[in-house]
């Protein structure tokens, strides 16, 4: 249908409607003149040809998010996918289960903006409004990696700044304080990721067949189904006639339990790695062995390890 003439408050405009492959269309504005209209309706039919030739891949957000989390359950760690799963959540209760080609960058901005200031006004540090970022930034380039979706609206925003802090480094004293209520399993758990600056879960696969004379393997596995990455550490001297620590399936709580019931600040296994980290670097060793000795891939991790001791 040619460009109408239709007349309004301002005098008379100019708008356009049609059909092209069966698709009905028409003009989302007015035009001053039938030449600016006529234009318009060209431009309008060539992107419907376009789409009609190559059609954009679209899906529901909720899709996306199922195909995401069922790819996540198989790789990641239970805590990942649960973290993932409940921002999720969240973002659709605040966008609803609209298509992925719909939502904006700017829903997006406001969505995690909003999420920062209700931690800050609990008085909470913006790591949960990062990992809450990072989860959607991973969400919307799979969508577009594996999905070959066009709309990425993460693009462009950043995380926000965070204060870090010392990691608290227990003292001798605190230790020994621990260590008085253990027994002797639990002592020994103690001492080995005290002593290997081990992550609790390769101390607890560990096993007679990784120690030998002067150094034990330790087995880190960076995610769910990812290859395990050997790495030899110094073997502790008290650590003979050892069978593996048979006793905990899981992550132990008993290091956490002493703690409180002696009233000292708060560490865990963790500070324990700092710890060792930090003793390695008071003892004058390099700063890429003390990475290979704590199993980083980056220097610059290893880095926010290392503490003056006393």
């Amino acid at each position: 249908m040619p460009a109408e003439r239709i007349k309004t408050k301002f005098g008379f405009r100019w708008r356009y409607r049609g059909q092209y492959q069966g698709i009905q269309y028409r003009s989302p504005s007015i035009y001053t003149t039938k030449q600016e209209a006529l234009l318009a309706e060209k431009r309008h039919v060539l992107e419907i040809d376009e789409n009609l030739r190559n059609p954009k891949k679209d899906m529901k957000l909720l899709d996306l998010m199922i195909f995401r989390l069922d790819q996540l359950q198989l790789k990641k760690s239970k805590k990942y996918y649960r973290e993932n799963k409940r921002y999720f959540k969240m973002l659709l209760e605040r966008l609803g289960n609209v298509y992925v080609s719909e939502i904006t960058r700017q829903q997006i901005d406001s969505f995690i903006n909003d999420f920062s200031r209700d931690l800050v006004g609990r008085g909470r540090t913006n790591h949960k409004g990062n990992a809450c970022l990072r989860y959607l930034k991973a969400l919307f380039f799979y969508g577009c990696r594996i999905h070959e979706l066009q709309n990425n609206p993460c693009v462009g925003i950043e995380f926000f700044p965070i204060d870090k802090k010392l990691k608290h480094i227990p003292s001798d004293e605190n230790i020994d304080g621990v260590l008085k209520l253990c027994d002797q399993e639990e002592a020994l758990l103690i001492r080995f990721v005290m002593d290997t600056g081990a992550r609790i879960n390769e101390a607890l696969h560990l096993t007679p067949k990784d120690i030998f004379d002067d150094y034990v393997v330790l087995y880190t596995r960076k995610s769910k189904n990812s290859n395990l990455i050997p790495r030899k550490v110094p073997r502790p001297e008290y650590l003979v006639n050892f069978t593996g620590f048979k006793r905990w399936g899981e992550h132990p709580r008993f290091l956490e339990k002493y703690v409180r019931k002696l009233k000292q600040e708060t560490w865990n296994w963790h500070n324990l790695r700092h710890r060792y980290a930090s003793r390695l670097s008071k003892e004058g060793k390099p700063l890429f062995e003390i990475m290979a000795l704590l199993g980083h891939s980056n220097l610059s991790t290893t880095q926010n390890y290392l503490q003056l001791l006393p």
